[in-house]
């Protein structure tokens, strides 16, 4: 696969899963990393992927600064707007973490991947958001209508054929169980429509989200609700003559008609499009840019919120490195998995009930 392969496959998923603002900032950031790649001898039309060495990516911290003070702010340093760099820097490294970790098209080493966070990171010398906007957290009132009109009973035509209204029924359970589990897990996109079904912790109601052999892996908990939509949802999907392990199968899979009986799994695009569907159908969209990530930004605000733990919080999201966690692992575990159950335990099903 090309350079500039990867960076449109890349820049796809960031549009189905950020906000607009945020998919057309990191276009830009990795337009400037394609130039400089250009000016390198590395064309990214016709340079394969695995071109992209350590060196070369550190390589653009300098570059950027030389062609932003030259063509952005006509040569005065203060001019370079902090906020900018600090943007396209981090598109960089997220370009990287899809290549490395998501996609796995680039063998590095975590020693490697994490060199090139932190350097990116003390390049970019941004200062911190000491909270959210408010145009990035859903309210738990947007959170509720969502939900409610997922779980909305389907009304079906007597005389619909039974082919169809299996598919629909299915559409439904599915769409149920995706967003409880997104809005109880704190999980991106891109780890949900990976999941299999040989992934899914039946003793604790959570999930193994993994990626390459030798890459991190982390462990995500779902609220009863959402463990017990999964279950509802498999069971119905009755998944059997696939020839295939039944664990590999896709825990959320495709029922177009063009998916037919195979059990395929879902793009973090058709993700996306449901989610604008129930949100138009619910109203939201009026009101609030409603995307799957926006209730990653939910889930940490609530854990946060209820436990005051910030290092739990950020075990919960997955953004603490496997290389300064692996020794704390174990208790971590079982911290996050009493304070998930304090949190989306028995007082959301409280408040649904009331």
């Amino acid at each position: 696969m090309t350079i500039s392969e990867a960076i449109e496959k890349h820049l796809d998923y960031v549009k189905a899963s950020q906000s607009l603002g945020t998919a057309r900032t990191y276009a830009t950031g990795l337009r400037h990393f394609a130039r400089y790649l250009a000016s390198q001898s590395l064309p990214p039309e016709t340079t394969d992927v695995e071109a992209l060495t350590l060196p070369v990516a550190t390589g653009f911290v300098t570059w950027l600064y030389d062609y932003l003070l030259k063509e952005v702010a006509g040569g005065r340093p203060e001019k370079i707007s902090e906020a900018t760099k600090s943007a396209y820097f981090s598109a960089l490294s997220r370009f990287f973490e899809y290549l490395i970790v998501e996609a796995q098209l680039l063998p590095w080493s975590i020693r490697e991947y994490d060199t090139l966070r932190k350097a990116l990171a003390r390049a970019a010398k941004s200062r911190r958001r000491t909270e959210l906007p408010p145009d990035k957290l859903p309210s738990q009132e947007i959170v509720e209508a969502l939900l409610a009109e997922a779980h909305k009973p389907l009304v079906l035509p007597d005389d619909m054929p039974e082919g169809e209204r299996r598919r629909q029924t299915l559409v439904r359970l599915r769409n149920v169980a995706m967003i409880e589990a997104l809005v109880s897990s704190g999980m991106r996109v891109g780890e949900l429509v990976r999941l299999e079904r040989g992934h899914l912790l039946y003793e604790a109601h959570g999930a193994v989200v993994k990626y390459a052999k030798g890459k991190k892996e982390r462990e995500v908990l779902f609220s009863e609700a959402a463990w017990e939509a999964i279950q509802c949802y498999l069971r119905a999907r009755q998944d059997g003559g696939q020839g295939k392990p039944l664990a590999s199968l896709p825990v959320f899979a495709r029922h177009d008609r063009g998916a037919g009986s195979k059990v395929l799994s879902l793009s973090t695009r058709s993700v996306q499009k449901m989610f604008v569907a129930l949100a138009s159908r619910a109203g939201i969209l009026e009101r609030f840019h409603l995307t799957p990530h926006t209730l990653r930004h939910f889930f940490a605000t609530e854990f946060l919120s209820e436990t005051g733990d910030l290092a739990l919080t950020q075990y919960a999201l997955g953004h603490a490195s496997p290389t300064t966690t692996r020794i704390y692992a174990q208790t971590k575990r079982e911290d996050y998995r009493q304070a998930h159950k304090h949190v989306f335990g028995s007082k959301r099903r409280r408040r649904r009930e009331d």
